[in-house]
């Protein structure tokens, strides 16, 4: 079987995943779910947090940018940007499942999305920021990993910042044909020679927030996340390209 034959069937594997397993039962899709708003809380500010350090700290220099981001579900990361100040033209975004892309175009007919594999899409570039949030970890081909890293980092201009969110740990934990983590090895192999700046173990556990949340609000659970005592082994991080 030839390379790329093997990559669209896991392409496709991964695809009906989350449109058949995931999306349908995930508690991402309550609006009386909190903890999705607690985690998209640290994930805007961890966002933020990069643009800024990396010298993009006004909307007129955001403007500038072309952003892209690899999985990026319904758009709402891209549509933040362009609260913060970003120019909907310039901003891009590609996923594999096709239903999450149509939901993504309803709602922000300014950005552009594009369906279907990354390997095999044109989405331009090459971009100022590209960004890619909880799409290693649904990938369990190690080559297939590699190459989806590749393109993502050669679509980066010099000087641009790369961001990303998954759950990283220090050492291998067994996964499943659906679901692997990474280890801070593995990504600092993809991202080498840059250097990897890190927000480790920044999201508070799911059933930890489940409780503080109701009696004592997003506040509070955002205090206990900020202590990092009970948090999962999400990891945000940037590197400059």
């Amino acid at each position: 079987m030839a390379e790329g034959d093997g990559f669209q069937q896991e392409m496709a594997a991964i695809s009906r995943y989350y449109t058949e397993r995931f999306l349908p039962t995930s508690p991402w899709a309550s609006l009386l779910n909190g903890h999705p708003y607690l985690c998209a809380r640290q994930r805007q500010r961890r966002l933020r947090e990069a643009l800024i350090a990396c010298g993009v700290r006004t909307p007129e220099a955001l403007r500038e940018m072309s952003v892209l981001d690899v999985g990026c579900g319904s758009g709402s990361n891209l549509a933040w940007l362009v609260e913060l100040g970003a120019d909907p033209a310039r901003l891009t975004g590609v996923d594999l499942v096709a239903d999450r892309i149509e939901v993504a175009r309803s709602r922000f007919a300014n950005i552009r999305f594009v369906a279907g594999d990354f390997l095999a899409s044109d989405v331009g570039g090459p971009f100022e920021m590209v960004m890619m949030f909880a799409v290693l970890s649904s990938v369990t081909n190690p080559e297939l990993k590699r190459r989806l890293m590749e393109k993502a980092l050669g679509l980066l201009r010099p000087g641009g910042i790369f961001f990303f969110y998954d759950v990283v740990s220090r050492r291998p934990v067994p996964g499943t044909a659906a679901y692997q983590r990474l280890t801070f090895a593995e990504l600092e192999g993809y991202f080498a020679p840059r250097k990897v700046h890190y927000r480790r173990r920044d999201l508070l556990r799911r059933g930890v927030a489940e409780r503080l949340l109701p009696r004592f609000g997003v506040t509070v659970a955002e205090l206990v996340q900020a202590t990092r005592l009970f948090n999962i082994d999400g990891t945000f991080a940037y590197v400059r390209g």
